[in-house]
C-alpha cells in the first residue's frame, strides 16, 4: 500500500512539474528577443508557454474574455527550416491548462464561415512531431476567413520561411489580432464563443550579429483582406504602427535599427503604411 501511495505521489508530483512549464512563460524566456516579456495589456490574458520534448517551442498569451490568443511568439532558426516536413494533421484540441469555458470548441467552427487559423503556424513547428501537434490547441486558434488565411497571411509566413533559409538567420515571430468584426462579433456558442478579430498583426525580429541591434519588420492585416499570396507587401507597417495599434510595447528596451533594412527584408518600406483600424 505505502508503495502504491509513493507512486501515485510521484505521478502527481511530475504531472504538476509539466503543468507548471506552461502556466506562464519562466521555460519560454528564449522565445523573446533579448528575453523581454511585453507587459500585458488586458487583465483577462493567462500565458501558456508550450513545450515539446522538454523544449520551449512558442509562448501564447490567452485572453479568457475573447477566447482567443492576443499574440503568440515563436522563435525559427536555420536548422529546424532544414528538417520542416508534411504532416498529417491533427483535430483540434483543448488547452488542458484553461478552463473549458475559456475556450472555444473545435464544433463551434463547423458552419460558422471560419476557418480555424493558426496563430503560430504549424508548418513552422513541423520539425518535430509533438511540436507540430501543440500548433492544434485552440489557444494557438483564431477565427478567420479561408481566403484570408490561404491568402496575404500564408504569403508572409512562406516569405519568412525562405527568409531564414537564405539569410541563415534565426527569427522571432510574434504574430497577434485586435479589434472585433461588428457584422460577425463571434462565432459558436457562449460560453464557447470566440471573438471574431478585425485585424491581424506580425513583427518579425532578428539580429545578424549576436551584439548588434534588432531588424523588424511589422505589417497590419484586415480580417477581410482577399488578395493573394504575394500582396502581402501591401500590409507592411512600422513597428510603431502595430504598438500603437495593439497597445502593447513589444520590444521594450530593446536596441531597435533604423532605418528599415530593406535590402536584407528584400522588401521596401511604403509610402503608405499598412493599417488596420
Amino acid at each position: 500500500m505505502k508503495s502504491l501511495i509513493l507512486v501515485f505521489a510521484t505521478m502527481c508530483m511530475v504531472s504538476s512539474a509539466a503543468l507548471a512549464q506552461t502556466q506562464n512563460f519562466a521555460d519560454c524566456t528564449d522565445q523573446f528577443p533579448g528575453g523581454i516579456v511585453p507587459n500585458a495589456a488586458s487583465r483577462t490574458v493567462t500565458d501558456q508557454c508550450k513545450v515539446a520534448d522538454g523544449k520551449a517551442i512558442f509562448a501564447v498569451r490567452f485572453d479568457t474574455t475573447r477566447k482567443t490568443p492576443n499574440w503568440a511568439v515563436h522563435k525559427l532558426s536555420p536548422q529546424d527550416v532544414k528538417k520542416l516536413m508534411p504532416r498529417k494533421r491533427p483535430r483540434f484540441f483543448p488547452d488542458q491548462n484553461v478552463p473549458e469555458k475559456d475556450q472555444a470548441t473545435d464544433k463551434g467552427y463547423t458552419h460558422s464561415g471560419y476557418s480555424r487559423g493558426h496563430i503560430v503556424p504549424a508548418h513552422d513547428m513541423s520539425w518535430n512531431a509533438d511540436a507540430y501537434h501543440a500548433t492544434f490547441n485552440l489557444t494557438n486558434v483564431v477565427p478567420q476567413k479561408q481566403r484570408f488565411n490561404a491568402g496575404t497571411w500564408l504569403g508572409m509566413e512562406a516569405k519568412l520561411r525562405a527568409l531564414v533559409k537564405d539569410k541563415n538567420v534565426t527569427i522571432w515571430d510574434f504574430s497577434g489580432v485586435y479589434g472585433q468584426v461588428q457584422a460577425e462579433p463571434t462565432i459558436g456558442t457562449a460560453p464557447h464563443n470566440p471573438v471574431v478579430p478585425k485585424c491581424y498583426y506580425k513583427i518579425i525580429v532578428t539580429q545578424t550579429k549576436a551584439d548588434g541591434p534588432y531588424k523588424v519588420l511589422a505589417a497590419l492585416f484586415r480580417w477581410n483582406d482577399f488578395s493573394k499570396q504575394k500582396t502581402w507587401i501591401k500590409s507592411i507597417t512600422s513597428l510603431d504602427q502595430v504598438q500603437q495599434r495593439s497597445g502593447i510595447d513589444f520590444l521594450q528596451g530593446l536596441v531597435i535599427e533604423s532605418p528599415f533594412d530593406a535590402d536584407f527584408w528584400g522588401v521596401p518600406m511604403p509610402n503608405s503604411l499598412g493599417d488596420c483600424v
